[in-house]
């Protein structure tokens, strides 16, 4: 038996996703884009990207992993979000680190991630994070009409139009961010 994701209107499933979220996708999309977004209850003991894809048989290339990284250079600190493709790496030492012209970029401290954008750990997404966290996109995740990505919460994930990642705050798109 193929376990499958039963995908709804995120309008009619409100629950299903961090209210971080669900306020910037309120704020920032026409009521037809959201209408065009979905969410889906899930396992969170599957949450993880590969093993998403795996148990729902979902094509990965539609999956697309977030990670938050500090970004220093002396006393100066910022924060970023990578997204790539689920199954790709992120190059975050010479790609993130030249292109932000930092000293060093890191994995951001978890518990100031989880406060700063008030979601849940395996969850965070780019929609909803603080306005001055750059989101950086590898082109890779734009060859697929829609992604999924998680909600904020662990209990589900959202799937949506590629392009509406590009009207969210300081996104743009950056060559070689994924790497296999």
């Amino acid at each position: 038996m193929k376990n499958e994701l039963d995908f709804d209107l995120l309008i009619n499933n409100k629950d299903l996703i961090a209210s971080t979220t669900f306020n910037c996708i309120n704020a920032l999309f026409t009521k037809e884009e959201i209408n065009n977004i979905l969410v889906a209850e899930i396992n969170p003991e599957y949450m993880d990207g590969i093993k998403l894809c795996e148990y729902y048989n979902i094509d990965i290339k539609t999956g697309v992993n977030c990670l938050i990284c500090e970004c220093k250079r002396g006393e100066n600190k910022s924060y970023v979000a990578l997204l790539v493709p689920t199954g790709y790496k992120y190059n975050m030492s010479s790609t993130v680190r030249k292109y932000t012209n930092s000293r060093m970029v890191s994995v951001a401290p978890l518990e100031y991630v989880l406060e700063q954008t008030q979601m849940e750990y395996g969850s965070i997404n780019p929609i909803g994070l603080p306005q001055e966290w750059k989101i950086f996109i590898d082109p890779k995740v734009m060859e697929v009409e829609r992604i999924i990505c998680g909600s904020g919460l662990q209990k589900s994930k959202i799937s949506l139009p590629s392009k509406y990642l590009l009207k969210l705050a300081n996104s743009e798109l950056l060559e070689n961010l994924a790497k296999k």
